[in-house]
């Protein structure tokens, strides 16, 4: 655009120093014509950075989702293809479930097993109680005796034989009976130890039972999101390793940003109108608006760390940030494009026509493959 304006500039001295002379083409107006396109120029471009600021640097970026398998198995069917569009809850691929369900049903036998061995420790701890009682009986007895030997002895009657052997018989029994009862406090504890009202060996099973059954449903591997899918890989008889990548899925909805120097931004704002074009698809303008300006950067981030806080001491380099727009029409641009970007601001509308003509020239040249072979 600024190579049309100087062509334009040129006629005009032309015909009129040249061809007509309605003007003396003496060394002042020489000059005169030499200083007015360089000023005019010059402001011009200054202006237009300013209120009308452009960007070579415009990326598409699409969201992706690295899709992995919660559990190890081998594949059995992949159900979809390469650059596919599927919707949120579809089947992906589905791994072998024969191992699972075979896990399953053991835990489904050890659940049962548990619950006839706590059926049994209730029998034991009845027959237990039973020999307690038949003991607690003896030593009765054995204490009874104990006292008619003692008062035999004392008053010399008796034997001192019997009377040791009847308190050792009293030791015996007390020794017996402090067993059996450890023992039925032993299975009593174990028995009625508790979690979500289920016996603890129980629960503990339960809790296996349903962490295979989340294995199981995850041998089908569904997609979170609606999107395409990319890079795959994956087919049937394969192996799927937990926190492997094995497809990935691009999220439909794209971000389209634009990087400018610092100073280009003061004048941008919120809804400004845009003009996008793109490599991709040479000779086409997208109209688009301002969506936000992400105010941050890596160069403002200290990362932690033992070091002292290295800065960049080139001051000449000006950080850049990112400007969002959002397309006024489903524009499918392909993701990774990049392109080339003009904003309109709110003041010098009458001169948008000059960055309009120039973005759309751009856009022609897109057309242009420059290489050799």
């Amino acid at each position: 655009m600024v190579d049309l304006i100087l062509i334009v500039y040129c006629l005009i001295v032309w015909l009129v120093f040249i061809k007509f002379k309605l003007l003396a083409w003496n060394t002042t107006s020489k000059l005169i014509v030499f200083i007015i396109p360089v000023v005019g120029i010059t402001g011009l471009i200054l202006a237009m950075n300013i209120f009308m600021p452009s960007s070579d640097d415009v990326r598409v970026y699409n969201k992706t989702v690295q899709i992995k398998a919660n559990v190890r198995g081998r594949v059995q069917d992949v159900l979809v293809q390469e650059n596919s569009r599927v919707n949120k809850g579809d089947t992906l691929f589905v791994i072998e479930q024969e191992p699972f369900l075979a896990q399953i049903s053991g835990l489904k036998a050890s659940i049962k097993k548990a619950e006839a061995a706590v059926s049994v420790q209730y029998k034991n701890v009845e027959a237990l109680q039973a020999s307690r009682r038949a003991i607690e009986a003896q030593l009765d007895l054995a204490r009874t005796r104990e006292s008619q030997f003692q008062e035999l002895v004392d008053a010399g009657a008796g034997n001192r034989f019997d009377l040791e052997q009847a308190e050792n018989n009293v030791k015996q029994l007390d020794a017996q009976l402090a067993q059996i009862k450890a023992q039925e406090a032993s299975i009593l504890a174990n028995i009625r130890a508790e979690y979500n009202g289920k016996q603890v060996s129980v629960a503990e099973l339960v809790a296996k039972l349903e962490k295979a059954e989340w294995d199981l449903e995850q041998t089908i591997v569904k997609a979170p999101l609606d999107a395409m899918v990319v890079n795959l890989q994956l087919r049937p008889g394969a192996m799927a390793l937990p926190l492997t990548d094995l497809m990935t899925l691009v999220e439909g909805r794209q971000n389209i940003m634009a990087s400018f120097d610092q100073n280009e931004l003061h004048k941008i704002q919120e809804g400004n109108e845009v003009d996008l074009t793109f490599v991709t698809r040479p000779g086409e303008i997208i109209p688009a608006k301002v969506e936000s300006v992400v105010w941050a950067s890596s160069r403002g981030q200290l990362l932690p760390s033992g070091k002292v806080p290295q800065v960049d001491q080139d001051l000449q380099k000006r950080g850049k940030y990112l400007v969002k727009f959002t397309t006024n029409e489903d524009a499918h641009i392909p993701m990774g494009a990049n392109g080339s970007v003009a904003v309109y601001t709110s003041t010098l509308e009458p001169f948008y026509i000059i960055r309009k003509v120039m973005i759309r020239l751009s856009a022609k040249v897109n057309y242009l493959i420059l290489k050799a072979h």
